[in-house]
């Protein structure tokens, strides 16, 4: 790579970084303001909730208290403004403090009852932030990356691939608040270049002479150790901030967890699916939502059955073999929602049309599939023909989320991963489900069901099932 390290390095006290100051602590304060709003809204609801129900609310004063408490903690955690949180490391975060200052107030509450006048408007005031507060914290800062006022900006060091991989997914998901200003690189034929619109503006030495932002993104994993080292120690005497992309591709990356053992840095990789307790925990909010979720929408699920039967004969709902943990076969319950002869018309399409045959061999659907019923598309767009997979949920044989449910003639397209697919249940949405859908290759369908398989953990799980809500929403991908 050719690192030439300057002797001393002099770092830019100009009035960039004042800037930079003062835009992270707005950005900090307009979602500190948000939190307490939903605190406010929060508390305002509460009160109605338990004067209805003729049960006394949580005293203001002692809430006011506990709710800077909240605060703090939050700012301790990072939340404000909370660049470069995962949405699962941010909903671990939120859940975490939420529940403790909930547990830390009720355990006061009962040892000290002048804390508070009840007890039971303590836990309604601060269950309803727990679910409140996320959304609305998602939404000021939709606002404000709008607005083009969220997140700072970032220094890439190295402007390989996986420079390029990086810079393309912090572009896509600005949520993230770390935005790429300005790349360097040794290989001077990049010089002058752009990488998705990101200048490559010489060699690293001047990043490290005359660094542009507080943060640098070390992004070259491919160099030796000791180039790596001298590098990463550079980077980090320059830049107030550094994050460095290790030579781990392919493995885990969402249970990894940093240890020391003395001077030396270890990293534990940690395999949740294989664990009893994340089994455990995993199956019993499987069967928790999907039982109340099915006696909340039995209604729904009558209109839908009257509405496949009024638009084509046959039975609503169909039986498709699966192939689910262990390899074994299960019915995967769907609604109806194509003709009873779809695999003759199917037939008639393929052969007559080699195009469409090609796209059915590549993906094993069809964007105008002509075996789908009128009421079947819509059902199909909106995932409503998924729902009787929570009967499958219930038995055993799914889960709430998984890799996507595959047929026999598909597992030689998983290859090795296959191995690892048998471990846990499909599910009826995945990781692919909201990265994508229907508009992913089959390649890319596989890698995201490995990923998902090997960095499952809960808060993985419950992002998902949010996410699935937005997707089902906008319809994008499904057909």
């Amino acid at each position: 790579m050719g690192l030439q390290l300057p002797g001393a390095p002099t770092v830019r006290t100009s009035g960039r970084g004042v800037g930079m100051a003062r835009r992270r602590i707005s950005q900090g304060l307009i979602l500190l303001v948000s939190d307490v709003l939903s605190a406010v809204v929060c508390l305002g609801i509460s009160k109605l909730m338990l004067v209805l129900f003729g049960t006394s609310s949580a005293q203001i004063e002692t809430f006011t208290i506990w709710l800077g408490v909240w605060l703090a903690w939050r700012f301790y955690q990072g939340l404000y403004p909370g660049y470069g949180r995962s949405p699962q490391t941010e909903l671990r975060l939120h859940t975490i403090s939420t529940v403790q200052i909930l547990l830390v107030q009720l355990a006061g509450a009962l040892a000290f009852e002048w804390w508070t006048f009840s007890v039971g408007g303590v836990a309604v005031v601060w269950l309803l932030i727990l679910l409140v507060a996320l959304p609305i914290r998602y939404g000021t800062r939709a606002l404000l990356v709008r607005a083009g006022n969220f997140g700072r900006p970032i220094s890439i060091i190295g402007a390989g691939q996986t420079a390029s991989l990086t810079i393309a997914y912090l572009q896509a998901h600005p949520a993230y608040g770390l935005n790429p200003l300005v790349a360097y690189d040794d290989n001077p034929a990049l010089h002058g270049t752009e990488l998705h619109g990101v200048p490559i503006r010489g060699f690293i030495e001047q990043a490290l002479t005359e660094p542009w932002t507080e943060q640098a993104l070390i992004s070259i994993p491919g160099a030796r150790a000791e180039i790596q080292q001298k590098l990463v120690n550079s980077v980090y005497s320059s830049f107030p901030v550094t994050w460095v992309i290790p030579d781990l591709f392919g493995v885990p990356n969402q249970a990894l967890q940093p240890h020391n053992i003395g001077t030396v840095a270890t990293l534990e990789i940690r395999n949740n699916l294989r664990s009893r307790r994340a089994r455990t925990v995993k199956r019993s909010i499987d069967l928790l939502l999907s039982v109340v979720g099915t006696f909340a929408i039995l209604p729904i699920l009558l209109v839908i059955v009257i509405a496949i039967k009024l638009n084509s004969p046959g039975p609503a709902i169909y039986r498709a073999r699966r192939l689910g943990q262990d390899g074994k076969s299960f019915n995967c319950f769907k609604f109806r929602s194509m003709h009873l002869n779809a695999e003759y018309k199917l037939g008639e399409v393929l052969d007559a049309n080699p195009v469409l045959r090609s796209e059915f061999e590549a993906t094993h659907k069809l964007k105008y599939d002509p075996r789908v019923t009128r009421v079947g598309d819509f059902l199909r767009r909106t995932s409503l023909d998924e729902i009787p997979q929570l009967f499958n949920v219930i038995i055993g044989e799914m889960s709430l989320v998984g890799p996507r449910p595959i047929v026999e003639a598909e597992t030689f397209k998983y290859g090795e991963i296959y191995s690892a697919y048998k471990q846990v249940r499909p599910g009826m949405t995945g990781y692919w489900q909201v990265n994508g859908r229907s508009d992913t290759s089959y390649s890319e369908r596989v890698s995201m069901d490995n990923f998902y398989i090997t960095n499952w953990t809960p808060w993985l799980d419950l992002v998902i099932l949010l996410q699935t809500v937005n997707v089902v929403l906008v319809g994008k991908g499904a057909y």
